[in-house]
């Protein structure tokens, strides 16, 4: 008869090996389930219509599994899916989670962004940051001039923050495009701008908007004294290119006044007693002038095209211009005086008109070709 005691050891290690193999693998059991969970959530996930409740339940049992690559990216995922129902705080401590469980997961750069997004974002305890992106995220209530309205009076009641901030930004954008009420906008950008919490990026969009706006509104004096205030979020030239604007407006006025007043004198030239000799005189010069307009308009426009990136397009726009400026010296030559004071005056007009023309054409067209000539 044996003894006892190697027995009862046997038994004893038989047992102990038993059970060590039963928690291993449970544990693999376990950790096999993540992945599978994992993927059985994406399925329904990415189904046509999306089970979203039957993804939720996978990726919970996953995020609860022992396998910490797919319990990260199923609170990834959780956490999105919190996102997009505007449960951020929820959102918030799964994108935290899912970059804490597994560092090395693809998801972690991503998950890490959003939650310092969200992080700073987090006034008032999401719940400005809710009433904000119910506006953004609907097309209907982005463009809808009601909720621009009342997330505007909104906005005014949020705490200091960024969202406060984006709410503004969001408003005026929809003001000064969509909705046409550029008054509307102007004192949003400007709160925008001055308020403290703002990043740089959105201030200088905000700044860059503003002037603008007062460009559009022809108000020069108040862009030209906000360039000067907050230049250190406008572009160096911004000052530079108000006054350009400002310094235009009187040459305008001279153009214009030069153009209508050699267009009336050449009427008057036309319908006084002895018109016929004015239309023969105008009859005979039709061809030559014709002929000058296109050489001096065409050559230029050739050059300008043979120059770096220029283009000859206004010298083409002013061809038929040119010609009706010789056109109505002629008229007023041949029904005028032929004093020679009223013969200098008529030539200066003239030659004032064709510079007359092609700054308002060039201002009308793109003022950028105005800069060259520094105006």
């Amino acid at each position: 008869m044996r003894p006892l005691a190697p027995r009862l050891a046997r038994c004893l290690i038989g047992a102990f090996v038993a059970c060590l193999a039963v928690v291993v693998l449970a544990r693999a059991a376990s950790a096999d389930g993540g992945p599978e969970e994992l993927a059985a959530g994406l399925a329904a996930r990415d189904a046509n219509p999306p089970d979203l409740d039957g993804a939720r339940a996978h990726f919970e049992s996953a995020a609860a599994g022992s396998d910490d690559r797919a319990a990260a990216e199923a609170l990834y995922l959780l956490a999105e899916m919190d996102d997009q129902r505007q449960d951020f705080a929820r959102a918030l401590a799964r994108y935290r989670a899912s970059a804490a469980r597994f560092p090395s997961s693809r998801y972690t750069p991503r998950a890490n962004n959003r939650a310092n997004e969200l992080r700073t974002h987090a006034e008032g305890d999401f719940a400005p940051l809710v009433r904000l992106e119910t506006v953004r995220r609907s097309p209907a209530l982005a463009n809808d001039a009601a909720a621009i309205d009342s997330l505007v009076r909104d906005a005014a009641t949020f705490p200091p923050g960024k969202v406060r901030v984006e709410a503004r930004m969001l408003a005026a954008e929809a003001y000064l495009g969509r909705l046409g009420r550029r008054d509307d906008a102007l004192p949003l950008f400007r709160l925008v701008v001055d308020d403290p919490k703002a990043d740089v990026l959105t201030s200088r969009a905000a700044a860059s908007e503003l002037v603008r706006a007062y460009v559009a509104k022809d108000d020069l004096s108040s862009a030209l004294a906000f360039t000067r205030r907050y230049a250190r979020l406008l572009e160096p030239t911004a000052e530079r290119n108000i006054t350009r604007l400002i310094r235009r407006r009187p040459l305008r006025i001279v153009a214009v006044t030069d153009l209508v007043a050699l267009a009336g004198f050449a009427t008057f030239a036309a319908v006084r007693r002895g018109r016929e000799r004015v239309f023969r005189a105008v009859r005979r010069l039709a061809p030559m002038a014709l002929a000058f307009s296109l050489f001096a308009t065409g050559a230029a426009g050739y050059l300008a095209s043979r120059y770096e990136q220029s283009s000859p397009y206004p010298f083409a726009a002013m061809f038929p211009l040119t010609f009706a400026i010789v056109m109505l010296g002629r008229a007023w030559s041949a029904g005028g005086s032929p004093a020679p004071p009223a013969r200098v005056v008529r030539a200066l007009m003239g030659f004032a008109g064709i510079f007359a023309a092609a700054f308002l054409l060039l201002d009308h067209m793109d003022p950028i070709y105005l800069q060259g000539f520094g105006l």
